[in-house]
């Protein structure tokens, strides 16, 4: 976030929780300054489109994922279409030097 904002590069993260309950997943935005979508349909409806879920959450949505939590999916901010995927869980903080902050548009 801060190295998108001293590129000028408009950016919010929102925090698509997967944790045990609603208590816990507002905890944790709160603690990381984030926006949350609510815990629950809205959030498992958002991670079976983007096919990111945590190994836990394995029986309820699916073997069919591509990556587990962490990760960064970067959304077009007007048509809301995935533009990039940043592998966090494999990649870790490493997944974030791959995002060109420094070129025009920031697009792959």
């Amino acid at each position: 976030r801060e190295a998108a904002s001293s590129s000028g590069k408009n950016l919010e993260i929102i925090y698509v929780p997967s944790d045990r309950s609603p208590d816990d997943a507002m905890q944790r935005a709160s603690s990381l300054g984030m926006m949350s979508v609510p815990h629950g349909k809205e959030a498992d409806d958002i991670k079976t489109k983007f096919k990111i879920w945590s190994g836990a959450e394995a029986i309820k949505l699916g073997f069919g994922r591509r990556s587990g939590v962490p990760a960064l999916v970067v959304l077009d901010g007007k048509r809301g279409e995935e533009m990039a995927f940043l592998a966090a869980e494999a990649e870790g903080v490493n997944a974030l030097r791959n995002w060109p902050l420094d070129e025009e548009d920031g697009i792959w």
